[in-house]
């Protein structure tokens, strides 16, 4: 039996490699040999620009405009702007045309600054400015700008959003900073402008709102501009110490005459240590070269957050000093160019857009002057700074 079986076994081993049935020859199995095609590469993130961490939204036609944040806007960290933190600001001798008025206001301009200086390192922070609008579609001479802290954790997730945030503004190129032309084209109501207030409204709130500062403009025959601010720590709000000029506010006043302009600074500061010399244009025309080359490049010092963070700087320098040094270059022939230990610079377009330049009745840093955009120099290399330390600790994947 066990050799039958054997045989057997043998039998069915030798039918395993018979030919097949007709005595035909099985084909030979064809190997693909053609590779596998390559997958597609994951689309690269997009890498910041200008007016991704600096947004500066079209003016809304009036106060009934959707789309538009406003001091009750509520996230998860609460209201932007509660009533009772707003009724702190004093009050001063401003006419109601051009003074703040809690109910109009809107968000007008944001920014992302992802390591401002204090002196206790690094602080990630989103800023809010907010202008009251008028029933015309014009905005008022005041405003108002909120600080809001970032914890580093949020700071992380918050760069990669914003690139997220770029896929949606097609419109928007590597441009100088400007009316965010994404807005302009899609609204405020867009999948750009959607996305922002939601972003918005996810980090900022009153449980992190750390500081607010107040410009205020009165317009009579001489025209004076206000500035102040409190700083807010457990709910407490304490009157901010300005560089210079102390716990108080700082007051600029113009003074209307034929041809020039004439600026007074009150209390006047040591940074720029010589800005009387081009705070007029009387007193531009009158000093030596020597004297108006040194408060050219002071003032261009002021405008270079390389060389002065913003906390180490009072309020009148930085909001005089994009007009003030365009005029003098018109009238004395000094060129940026000139001063290179001194200005700032970049690879990014710093060119300037909105009429800061030729407006002297405007001391706005970043909004509006009725419905003029008004971007100040110091904002535009402030925001290309961001976007470079930005990009370079959060790089695109």
């Amino acid at each position: 039996m066990r050799r039958s079986s054997a045989r057997l076994g043998f039998a069915f081993a030798l039918l395993a490699f018979a030919p097949a049935c007709g005595g035909e020859t099985p084909e030979e199995t064809v190997t693909d040999t053609t590779p596998d095609p390559e997958p597609e590469p994951e689309p690269t993130a997009p890498k910041l620009g200008l007016n991704d961490v600096s947004v500066l939204v079209p003016v809304p036609a009036s106060p009934d405009t959707p789309g538009y944040l406003t001091p009750l806007s509520a996230g998860a960290k609460g209201e932007l702007l509660p009533q009772a933190v707003y009724d702190e600001i004093p009050d001063f001798p401003v006419t109601p045309s051009q003074g703040l008025n809690y109910e109009r206001m809107r968000v007008i301009a944001l920014r992302f600054d992802g390591c401002n200086l204090k002196p206790s390192g690094c602080e990630a922070q989103l800023r809010l400015v907010m202008q009251p609008v008028t029933s015309g579609g014009k905005m008022r001479d005041s405003a108002l700008h909120l600080f809001y802290s970032l914890p580093d954790e949020e700071l992380a997730e918050l760069v990669p959003e914003l690139r997220r945030l770029r896929g949606l503004a097609p419109e928007l190129a590597d441009a100088p900073l400007d009316v965010h032309a994404g807005l302009v084209a899609q609204g405020m109501q867009g999948a750009y402008g959607t996305a922002l207030n939601e972003l918005v409204l996810s980090i900022a709130g009153e449980q992190n709102l750390t500081r607010m500062t107040f410009f205020l403009r009165a317009p009579p025959s001489n025209e004076v501009w206000f500035f102040g601010g409190f700083e807010r720590a457990s709910g407490e709000l304490t009157v901010m110490d300005i560089e210079d000029v102390g716990m108080g506010n700082q007051q600029v006043l113009r003074t209307e005459i034929d041809a020039g302009y004439d600026f007074t600074v009150n209390p006047t500061t040591s940074v720029p240590k010589t800005e009387r010399t081009l705070l007029t244009s009387a007193a531009a025309a009158a000093a030596t070269e020597e004297e108006r080359a040194a408060a050219f490049a002071a003032f261009l010092q002021v405008q270079n957050p390389r060389k002065f963070s913003a906390d180490e700087l009072s309020c009148a320098g930085c909001h005089l000093g994009t007009f003030v040094l365009e005029q003098t270059s018109a009238a004395h022939g000094l060129s940026v160019t000139d001063f290179p230990e001194d200005a700032f610079s970049s690879s990014w377009d710093l060119s300037l857009r909105g009429g800061a330049t030729q407006k002297a009745s405007s001391l706005r840093a970043f909004g509006y002057f009725d419905a003029e955009p008004m971007i100040a120099q110091r904002v535009v290399n402030e925001s290309a700074e961001v976007v470079d330390d930005l990009e370079k600790r959060f790089p695109a994947k």
